[in-house]
């Protein structure tokens, strides 16, 4: 602010003729009127004041500006970048199991919750006709085996015919393959398991009549369970057989497993983009199929990476990224504006490019950065 000169230098005669006036002869000074000495005071001392102001702000405006930052330190550290999606957990040994044949429910071998065995007795249906018809052939059968070894005999002694022989023959042949479809469809009045497993659920009941494609139980096996999950086609050259990651399971208070990605899917889908992903998990005594998973998949990585608060990361009007890094300036503390590349953000942090301007025993404004310039003396809160 500037002083009005010659505002001063008029107060300055003013009171200088005042003074004189004082000082002269007793008959000037009867002269003034006592009103007119008062009034004259009265306007030294507002002169005076208002010089005083003006002098106050200039002093204060050369006083320089202190402003307060935080600040966080550069770290040299291994960085990764993770996107997060959502799975599921999967099986191969999940099965609903039906009849192959038709029959009565005439006994339930298992209760569910039971642990059973491959090929284990799981539901037998009634197959008291097919026994029937199982005893009729064989008595069929046996006949047959009579006339053949018969016509075979007199084929032997020369007075048999060929045609009567072979007659007998296709007829035992035939009735051996009867017998054998028969036993077979007999063997399917009995449902095993599989594979083994744990009964999850029991669904039909004795009496009930069991036909193809109608479900009986269903079984499992949680021993070896997949996740699986579907990946944006953007992250395709970034994921691959043997990335990272990190599983974690929210009904299960997230439990958290850091795995890698056991394979990955040869086929785009048309309609949102995305290929499949799996993890495999063995041992598994936890996880149930169909349950939700949140998969964290690592899709950057920079060993020994230069690492800075996101947050200390400013732009400029030319879209380049820049921090300021902390100097001394003397007893105090300034800053220096640093451009940095970045190369990956991810949970409050950024990963830049080797910069020569920042190492990692240097600190960088966090908070309070975008209201200083290079010429600021800054203090640390």
């Amino acid at each position: 602010m500037k002083i009005n000169h010659k505002l001063l230098i008029g107060a300055a005669t003013f009171a200088a003729v005042g003074i004189t006036s004082c000082g002269g002869g007793a008959e000037e000074t009867e002269n003034l009127k006592l009103e007119e000495l008062v009034s004259k005071r009265d306007s030294l001392k507002t002169i005076i004041a208002d010089l005083n102001t003006q002098i106050e702000e200039l002093d204060t405006a050369a006083v320089e500006k202190v402003l307060l930052v935080s600040a966080d330190s550069v770290r040299m550290q291994d960085f990764s970048h993770k996107i997060e999606v959502q799975g599921a957990v999967e099986t191969d040994k999940n099965a609903l199991l039906n009849a192959e044949a038709s029959g009565v429910v005439r006994t339930i071998h298992v209760k569910e919750g039971q642990k059973v065995s491959k090929g284990q007795a799981l539901i037998t249906l009634d197959a008291s006709i097919m026994a029937s018809q199982i005893d009729e052939i064989q008595t069929q059968l046996d006949l047959a085996n009579y006339m053949y070894e018969k016509q075979k005999k007199l084929m032997e002694e020369g007075v048999g015919t060929e045609i009567e022989f072979e007659q007998a023959k296709a007829q035992k042949n035939a009735l051996e393959n009867s017998l054998k479809t028969m036993r077979n469809q007999q063997g399917k009045t009995v449902v095993r398991a599989p594979f083994s497993g744990t009964i999850d659920d029991v669904i039909v009941s004795l009496g009930e009549m069991a036909a193809p494609g109608v479900p009986l139980l269903r079984i499992v096996d949680n021993k070896e369970v997949q996740i699986t999950a579907s990946i944006s086609e953007s992250l395709l050259g970034k994921v691959s057989e043997g990335t990272n990651v990190e599983l974690y399971f929210p009904s299960l208070n997230d439990t958290t497993i850091m795995t890698q990605i056991t394979s990955r899917g040869n086929f785009i889908d048309p309609v949102n983009r995305t290929f499949r992903i799996r993890i495999d998990l063995k041992k598994n005594t936890l996880f149930l199929p169909n349950q939700l998973a949140k998969l964290k998949v690592t899709d950057f990585t920079k060993k020994d990476a230069t690492v800075i608060p996101s947050e200390s990361i400013l732009q400029d009007t030319q879209n380049k990224t820049y921090v300021y890094k902390l100097m001394k300036k003397g007893n105090e503390s300034g800053v220096k504006k640093v451009y940095v590349d970045v190369l990956s953000r991810y949970q409050g942090m950024a990963c830049i490019a080797e910069n020569d301007q920042l190492q990692g025993a240097d600190r960088v404004v966090v908070n309070g950065a975008k209201g200083i310039t290079e010429a600021d003396i800054v203090t640390i809160q």
